[in-house]
């Protein structure tokens, strides 16, 4: 229990570090805009992890970069796949990418939109399927 409330805090974290002012364009490139629903989803969650570790780690402008680089891979998760889950994934990412860093540790314990975007960042991305051992709920 203590392992979920330490991703869900560091994705909500990392999620509000991304600040887009460096320019790049969230617009997928060609590379990213081939990907299939599963790549881009994987892509996504590899970033919302390492998001959610910088805010585990109360490097708030490290999420921020994560759930920035997050956005890309996310819009064409939510493009490829008709699942609401995939649109709340896109919400949850920009919503972390575009809270300011100094905003998260109150947003943390405050916020409803933090808490929601959480739970949709640590069920979607909990974990990575190439670290689970048998039998280890997802």
């Amino acid at each position: 229990m203590k392992l979920i409330a330490g991703v869900v805090a560091t994705l909500a974290l990392s999620l509000s570090a991304c600040t887009g002012g460096d320019g790049e364009s969230d617009a997928p490139d060609a590379k990213t805009s081939s990907l299939s629903a599963a790549e881009a989803f994987q892509a996504t969650c590899v970033e919302v992890r390492a998001g959610i570790a910088e805010f585990n780690d109360q490097d708030y402008a490290g999420t921020v970069e994560h759930f920035e680089k997050a956005k890309i891979p996310a819009k064409v998760y939510a493009k490829v796949n008709t699942e609401p889950e995939a649109d709340a994934l896109l919400d949850a990412v920009e919503y972390y990418a575009d809270l300011s860093p100094a905003d998260y540790p109150e947003a943390a314990l405050s916020s409803k939109n933090f808490a929601r975007n959480k739970e949709i960042t640590l069920t979607q991305c909990a974990s990575d399927p190439d670290d689970q051992s048998p039998g280890t709920p997802v």
